[in-house]
């Protein structure tokens, strides 16, 4: 197991408070890119938080406060969405999207809530369906942001229409499910980061990469029957037949899926039935 690995497997055992998120972030960078200068990209952090400290007063109201943040950081720093390669594995890694000033949105976003924290702010990541958010503010007057879209404001009726296009017309509505906007958790964050990467590597047919993302995913939250079940798969693809075994084992003991588990079951008694090979 690679230290960055390691230290990811550390947070396991961690109440989310205790985790530092950017730390971990940066870990998961270190595990696809041969070098990344973590030391300076939290140095940035603080440094990019001290450049906005003199241009968001800390006397005025929380509207002025998102307002000035959202000049510094959209407009006169120049962060936005990566449009023509949202794919790009950098657009991931915090440490690229604080040189590159691009990301998507759960990246712009927690670059945006780690700034806004070190200034006393009460921001927070969303894991919003299909798109990731910031929310700055607590109860009924809690302000909802796109950071992918240059920081603007979303209104209840903007995030239903989200809603509408992800899960059709009429099914969800904020009203009736407050809790789509409740302040995502940090585990949960570089879950759903990492699960990002997932789709990215598995698309490029990047097996290799594709295992590090499963085997980070699964070192933050152990017993996540998807990345049991996946790992196991590529595991049996990769000829890793014990590998395989134990985590197909795994899942379909935490697994709630009875077809999935009916699929594992036959996967595992075609590996436990083949000849062991001795080298």
């Amino acid at each position: 197991m690679t230290s960055a690995q390691q230290q990811l497997a550390s947070l396991a055992g961690k109440p989310d408070d205790d985790i530092d998120f950017a730390e971990a972030a940066l870990d998961i960078s270190r595990l696809f890119q041969q070098r990344v200068a973590a030391q300076e990209s939290l140095q940035r952090l603080d440094l990019l938080a001290a450049a906005a400290r003199a241009r968001v007063s800390e006397d005025a109201d929380l509207l002025r406060q998102v307002a000035d943040l959202n000049a510094f950081f959209f407009d006169e720093l120049g962060f936005t969405g990566n449009q023509q390669d949202f794919y790009d594995p950098r657009n991931s890694f915090l440490d690229q999207v604080l040189e590159r000033r691009l990301g998507i949105p759960i990246t712009l976003s927690m670059v945006y809530v780690e700034i806004a924290a070190r200034l006393g702010m009460p921001a927070h990541g969303v894991s919003f369906p299909a798109h990731f958010l910031v929310r700055i503010g607590r109860g009924s007057t809690a302000l909802m942001i796109d950071a992918y879209a240059g920081g603007a404001a979303l209104g209840e009726d903007d995030l239903d229409r989200r809603l509408a296009e992800v899960y059709g017309e009429g099914v969800l509505s904020i009203r009736a499910n407050p809790s789509l906007l409740r302040p995502a958790g940090k585990r949960e964050i570089l879950v759903r980061m990492l699960r990002n990467l997932t789709g990215v590597y598995r698309a490029r047919g990047d097996s290799a990469n594709l295992l590090e993302a499963l085997t980070a995913v699964l070192n933050v939250s152990p017993d996540l029957p998807d990345e049991l079940y996946q790992r196991g798969l590529l595991y049996r693809e990769l000829g890793y037949s014990p590998a395989a075994l134990e985590d197909l084992t795994r899942f379909t003991q935490v697994s709630d899926d009875a077809e999935e588990i009916a699929a594992a079951s036959e996967i595992i008694d075609a590996l436990s039935a083949q000849p062991v090979k001795l080298h």
